[in-house]
């Protein structure tokens, strides 16, 4: 359906520009051209995901072992934009945990859900992400990214990793950023899971086998 909206838009609108510019209507052929532009870029942006999704597992980079904290300075900086406007807070504390993979790969990753708490924050005063670790009895870390915003409903935990699930039509995207998130954290040996209340935020939880 994703795929297809784009290209309805597209043939619905073609039809329209024809009659505007016999009848010399430009105001409406020139909103129409937007219209056209606009599912144009939509496309584009789909089809970039795809590829990017398909590339996943295929085209690693080397292994390199690297800080936790360094993925986190790395994906910050990528959103510091979206966190300023939107006057978020973010807690982080290093604590010095090293994961082994594509540091590219795992950035990206970062960056995918620190843009999904951004999205999902809401109407709120106090607008928070908190980035951490737990550490099991063998000292095996679990990563987390916790935000306070509008939570998800329990029946969609696992749909949200799926390609083009999108909870929200509303928000930007194409609804690939979690599959995405979930395809690298597999290719790494770990997996990833979420815990959320509608309406008290969302955590996000992985784990990397090093």
């Amino acid at each position: 359906y994703d795929l297809k909206s784009p290209l309805v838009t597209i043939t619905g609108f073609k039809s329209y520009l024809e009659k505007y510019a016999r009848s010399g209507n430009f105001e409406k052929f020139n909103k129409d051209i937007d219209r056209i532009q606009q599912a144009v870029k939509k496309m584009q942006g789909l089809l970039k995901d795809l590829l990017e999704l398909s590339r996943i597992g295929r085209l690693m980079n080397d292994p390199v072992e690297i800080g936790f904290g360094e993925i986190i300075k790395e994906a910050l900086a990528a959103v510091d934009g979206q966190i300023v406007s939107e006057h978020i807070s973010v807690e982080f504390v290093d604590d010095g945990q090293k994961i082994r993979g594509d540091r590219i790969r795992l950035v990206e990753a970062m960056q995918n859900l620190l843009d999904n708490a951004i999205k999902f924050m809401g109407n709120q005063p106090n607008p928070r992400i908190k980035i951490g670790t737990i550490l099991n009895g063998q000292n095996n870390p679990t990563f987390f990214v916790q935000d306070n915003g509008i939570g998800i409903d329990v029946q969609y935990g696992d749909r949200i990793f799926g390609l083009f699930n999108k909870l929200d039509s509303n928000t930007q995207g194409s609804g690939v950023g979690l599959t995405i998130v979930k395809r690298i954290i597999e290719v790494h040996g770990g997996k990833i899971w979420v815990e959320s209340t509608p309406g008290k935020g969302s955590t996000f939880y992985f784990t990397v086998s090093n």
